[in-house]
């Protein structure tokens, strides 16, 4: 009898102790899916603020831009008018001296053309491609020159027409002159600049660079912004950073 009892009661406890394993293991299970959301919550609200500060740099950043364009146009603004005052008195000097030749609106024309030449810069550059790098023989005529841009084009797929085609710049031997292409259309020049980062792969141009033809002030504020592109990326080295349309942006 003593030995019934105990084994009964060995059973009891063992019961229990297999009634408690899956009790605890049915709670483990109900409650993880709670553990792994309040993990991901975290991991979310971290992001957030990441991205949030991220935004307000990029703010700052566009004000700063938005900031440095005033500036550059009400320089240019009052380059113009300082200009234009100085050769209307000149003009009215003349006339009230009386000197016919002087007289007619041709000179203010041409003080008004001289005024808009900073601003504009050798007029239109919409159409005007810019290669950086491309290697300049000894002596090297234009045709030369031209012969080696279409090899480069060719070499992207691209064949457009170049209506003119020269070095600018003075001649260094320890660089090569950067070419300056002005093509038929505005197309065209799109056409070659979307496909310039195929240039790195290639054996002969991992060195050569296509870029618009741009203003001082336009090549100011590229560089300030690829240097602050290079200062997220060193800072962020997790994140992706490039640049569209003149932004920062960031995945």
């Amino acid at each position: 009898k003593q030995w019934y009892q105990r084994r009964v009661r060995g059973l009891k406890k063992e019961s229990m102790a297999k009634l408690l394993e899956d009790t605890c293991s049915l709670v483990f299970k109900s409650l993880l899916p709670g553990i792994k959301q309040l993990h991901r919550n975290d991991r979310s609200i971290k992001l957030t603020e990441e991205l949030s500060e991220l935004q307000r740099e990029l703010i700052r950043l566009q004000k700063e831009v938005i900031s440095l364009k005033d500036e550059i146009q009400q320089a240019q603004t009052s380059s113009i008018s300082t200009t234009v005052e100085r050769e209307l008195k000149s003009y009215a000097t003349v006339l009230s001296q009386n000197c016919s030749a002087a007289i007619g609106p041709k000179r203010l024309q041409a003080a008004m053309k001289r005024a808009s030449t900073p601003v504009t810069e050798e007029g239109d550059r919409s159409k005007n491609l810019m290669i950086f790098g491309l290697s300049e023989a000894a002596v090297e005529d234009q045709a030369g020159t031209l012969r080696q841009v279409k090899k480069l084009f060719t070499e992207i797929g691209e064949e457009p027409t170049a209506v003119t085609c020269k070095r600018v710049g003075e001649r260094k031997d320890s660089s090569n002159r950067p070419i300056k292409v002005s093509l038929e259309s505005r197309e065209a020049l799109l056409a070659l600049l979307k496909k310039a980062k195929q240039l790195r792969t290639t054996e002969h141009y991992r060195q050569v660079y296509l870029s618009p033809d741009r203003t001082l002030a336009e090549r100011e504020e590229c560089r300030r912004l690829y240097k602050t592109l290079k200062e997220l990326r060193k800072d962020n080295p997790k994140r992706k950073y490039w640049i569209r349309e003149g932004v920062i942006k960031c995945d």
